[in-house]
């Protein structure tokens, strides 16, 4: 219920898709739309490092996962509210709001994350997590693809009229998120092994460092996710270039919406399957491969279909790709974490990890000055989205895989208490 609910709340207010459209609408820059995505990876990544420190004497995880949880959703509901109530006038106060609101809503889930990950763990053995989360996207790509229907109708002029088109997505998506939120509520959950107390910053710090210092295959694969944060660099791009340089009707936006549900689906069938049959490493190669075609796709296809009925609906194959390539991180770069890291150490490495990871929410931002700098140069902002992805492959080649390697913790007694 979890994972449906949650999946077809972002078929309402698409990180990629609703909400660029949205600013895109209102006259927002491309700088403002790279600063979007920036603030959604941000503020899901960059806050797990404190809430791994936090986390670690506590047994139960499940009321770290609710508070955070129930007021990042709320945000939603109250994004829609204002929206109806002033008719997204002025511009600027909307565009604003909107990043206000969007950013505070994945900080909260980026807090609520850890502990969800935490929970997911106790609860299912690591040979049974690909086939959780495969169906857990499967489900929630049939839903999600009707979703986009939807979207595309209320985005249409057989739907209401701009704003209140987006107003009534929002308040939809928060419906779904609701839903999600009881789903959790309702999860029940076993104590687990903690650290005897909090550690403070002057000892959690020297245990980041002897992380990085000792567990080089993991170091490894750090570096590798940096790297592959390249591809996020033209991430939020993809739909401002179809409404702005392709001239794409507006509504094309729930339909790209269903297209990528079906890349989300088809990805969470084949990434599941690689997780449990050839483990973590061999699906996060794969999955490089799915996610440098996409900026590629962004290239290829308006050189080769000119009739715009015929992009209109060729160009979503690169929102496809996109979403297949946003189902991949669970069961193959989050799931390396899990299963390397011990019981004790998960807190610390994914928060780690995660934090780490913030760092490249970035790129998104330097993809939008690109687009400034060169007069709106889409075709070098996709070119070298995708160098940046397949540079992640040679190092992606050197990683173990976690099921074949016995990892022992690199803390010491003194750390765990």
């Amino acid at each position: 219920m979890d994972f449906c609910f949650f999946g077809i709340g972002l078929a309402f207010y698409g990180p990629s898709t609703v909400v660029p459209g949205f600013l895109t609408t209102l006259g927002a820059s491309a700088t403002v739309i790279g600063f979007l995505s920036t603030l959604q990876r941000a503020g899901w990544l960059l806050p797990q490092l404190f809430a791994a420190r936090y986390l670690a004497d506590k047994p139960l995880k499940k009321p770290y996962i609710l508070v955070p949880g129930g007021i990042s959703r709320t945000l939603i509901l109250l994004l829609a509210g204002i929206v109806f109530a002033t008719g997204a006038k002025p511009a600027r106060l909307a565009i604003s709001l909107t990043l206000f609101v969007i950013g505070a809503f994945w900080i909260g889930d980026g807090l609520a994350s850890l502990a969800w990950f935490d929970f997911l763990s106790k609860s299912i053995p690591p040979h049974r997590r690909g086939r959780l989360t495969g169906v857990g996207q499967l489900l929630s790509g049939i839903f999600s693809f009707a979703a986009g229907f939807g979207v595309e109708w209320m985005l249409s002029d057989r739907g209401p009229a701009f704003p209140n088109n987006y107003a009534a997505l929002f308040l939809v998506g928060f419906a779904m998120l609701a839903l999600s939120f009881v789903a959790i509520l309702l999860g029940k959950e076993t104590r687990g092994v903690t650290a005897s107390s909090v550690p403070t910053w002057r000892d959690y710090l020297p245990q980041l460092g002897r992380v990085l210092k000792h567990d080089h295959h993991f170091r490894r694969y750090l570096v590798a996710r940096q790297v592959f944060g390249l591809s996020s660099l033209a991430t939020p791009f993809y739909i401002t270039f179809a409404l702005d340089k392709l001239a794409l009707p507006e509504q094309v936006v729930g339909r790209y919406t269903s297209v990528g549900v079906i890349g989300g689906a088809l990805a969470a069938v084949l990434f599941g399957w690689l997780n449990e049959r050839h483990g973590t490493k061999r699906a996060s190669q794969v999955s490089i491969v799915v996610t440098a075609a996409v900026p590629i796709l962004a290239l290829v296809i308006p050189k080769m279909v000119t009739a715009p009925q015929a992009l209109a609906w060729s160009y979503g194959l690169v929102f496809l790709a996109l979403q297949a390539s946003t189902n991949c991180y669970m069961p193959t770069w989050t799931a390396f974490v899990l299963e390397w890291a011990s019981d004790l150490d998960r807190p610390l490495y994914m928060g780690l990890t995660n934090t780490l990871n913030g760092l490249t929410a970035f790129v998104s931002t330097l993809g939008g000055l690109i687009l400034q700098w060169t007069d709106g140069n889409y075709a070098l902002l996709f070119g070298l989205t995708a160098i940046g992805t397949l540079l992640t492959l040679p190092l992606a080649l050197r990683l173990p895989e976690p099921r074949l390697v016995e990892h022992t913790s690199v803390l010491t007694p003194l750390d765990i208490g």
